[in-house]
């Protein structure tokens, strides 16, 4: 790659990152498949990846005009020796919980377990859910969280609160209850999301 091809490909150019992708394909990808044994059907993806990755470092004025196949033929095996390290990990993690379940288990001590790992599962979810609800309390106005407090939690009637929370009538304070109960959901709802539990 000459001096001006390596500053266009450095500026980001789409033509140069095109030609130098075509350039280095089949050296690449034909050391990755021959010698580290790479899958011909996953080859494609470390080799643009890899593409991808010189071209980041050479607009970031890491990279010289050098000998760019090299560099890009080593970033190509790393990719590839990275995801076989993360293969090879989760497939021992996979073994280790194998080893752990009794060997007599029939289809339906499989089923038990199947219904274990949910119920974990779903026990977890709920746990998620009080916890944002009750983050999502903390929250409220403190009129939204006592009126919540009053009618779910102490069961008064609505009634009951009228002049407590100076409304009207009742219906002043169904309508009060149900605008506090939306706000609780919404603000329980961003808790889950700013701590990425399922919802």
């Amino acid at each position: 790659m000459t001096a001006q091809e390596f500053a266009h490909f450095a500026s980001g150019d789409e033509g140069a990152l095109q030609q130098f992708f075509k350039a280095h394909y089949g050296y690449v990808t034909g050391w990755l498949i021959y010698r580290e044994k790479c899958p011909q059907d996953r080859v494609g993806e470390f080799y643009t990846d890899a593409v991808l990755r010189v071209r980041d470092k050479a607009m970031q004025g890491e990279l010289e005009a050098g000998n760019l196949r090299a560099y890009l033929l080593l970033t190509a095996i790393n990719g590839w020796k990275m995801e076989l390290r993360r293969e090879t990990s989760l497939l021992k993690r996979h073994e280790r919980y194998l080893e752990q379940l009794p060997g007599d288990l029939d289809d339906s001590n499989f089923d038990a377990l199947i219904r274990n790992e949910e119920e974990t599962g779903l026990e977890t979810r709920q746990q998620q859910s009080v916890l944002a609800i009750q983050r999502a309390l903390k929250l409220l106005s403190d009129a939204c969280r006592q009126l919540l407090t009053d009618t779910i939690i102490n069961g008064i009637k609505v009634g009951g609160l009228v002049e407590k929370y100076g409304l009207k009538d009742a219906r002043g304070v169904t309508a009060k209850k149900q605008d506090c109960k939306g706000q609780l959901q919404r603000l329980a709802l961003q808790v889950m999301q700013q701590n990425q539990w399922s919802l």
